[in-house]
């Protein structure tokens, strides 16, 4: 095995997930400024690609207790720096980038199988990742790692279900809603919420470890939000780092208040009630 890169950071496993297009990776950008390594192999949004090969797709929630531990084992080895290089356990990885998967083409996921084996590994006492289908799996990994935070993402569930990222709703929408669902605003705002009221129960099931960042205040106050991100995670908050997160947020010029094109009646009344209750406009 390739001798470990060392960083020289402190804390512990954090995982950043939400809907993708709610505004994770502006808070994955601040996770990595703050000190913390976020993995090798990843996309311009900061997506987490060893997690996405392991995790993202439909056959996981359908792995025993035994498997799913295993995955978890197999995913903080090769985050902390010392990967398993066992034959059995590369081969069973590479299994993984079946052509059959959803998303990504054969290519891709036998590139991120590649970085797996390849890439040198990384020691880090500071460590989590972002990847937006998180929130799918995390109260398992909750159950299997003591430690382990969350940080989840939330955007106004309107302003969602006109983004043109509709591919958690592909992926997911038929599992979380059990029902078919149709591309599209009505089931779009469906899943958003069936999504949030996940969240909540499980941030009620375990108090402390969750922590909801709402994307309209981290615009209107960016180096609030930075404060109350790293009071969670419990990390020293430099005086630069309040100003240089407003700056990456400022960048983003996001599109806020989209929704208010559409008439909300074409939306299901017991959706838009929970919207309401969540502390947003529906009208």
């Amino acid at each position: 095995m390739p001798d470990a890169v060392r960083m020289t950071v402190t804390g512990g496993p954090v995982a950043i997930g939400g809907i993708g297009g709610s505004g994770t990776r502006v808070v994955a950008a601040l996770l990595r400024q703050m000190g913390h390594y976020i993995g090798s192999d990843l996309n311009p949004a900061l997506d987490n690609l060893w997690f996405t090969l392991l995790f993202k797709r439909r056959s996981v929630l359908l792995e025993s207790d035994r498997d799913f531990a295993w995955l978890c084992d197999q995913f903080w080895m090769r985050m902390t720096g010392a990967p398993d290089v066992r034959g059995d356990s590369l081969e069973r990885i590479a299994r993984l980038a079946a052509p059959d998967r959803m998303a990504h083409s054969w290519d891709w996921y036998r590139q991120r199988a590649a970085t797996w084996k390849d890439a040198p590994p990384v020691r880090a006492s500071a460590w989590g990742w972002k990847e937006p289908n998180t929130h799918l799996v995390i109260d398992r990994m909750f159950a299997l790692r003591p430690d382990l935070r969350y940080i989840h993402v939330l955007r106004n569930p309107l302003d969602m279900a006109l983004s043109s990222n509709q591919n958690q709703l592909k992926l997911w929408g038929a599992i979380l809603l059990d029902r078919a669902v149709a591309e599209g605003p009505e089931d779009s705002l469906s899943y958003g919420c069936a999504v949030a009221r996940r969240i909540m129960r499980i941030a009620d099931d375990h108090p402390g470890r969750i922590c909801m960042v709402e994307f309209e205040r981290l615009c209107d106050a960016p180096a609030s939000v930075a404060r109350q991100i790293a009071d969670f995670i419990g990390a020293p908050v430099g005086d630069d780092i309040p100003a240089w997160f407003s700056d990456i947020v400022e960048q983003g010029a996001p599109a806020i208040g989209r929704h208010r094109h559409i008439p909300p009646d074409m939306f299901a009344p017991d959706d838009l009630h929970f919207v309401a209750t969540l502390g947003y406009a529906v009208d």
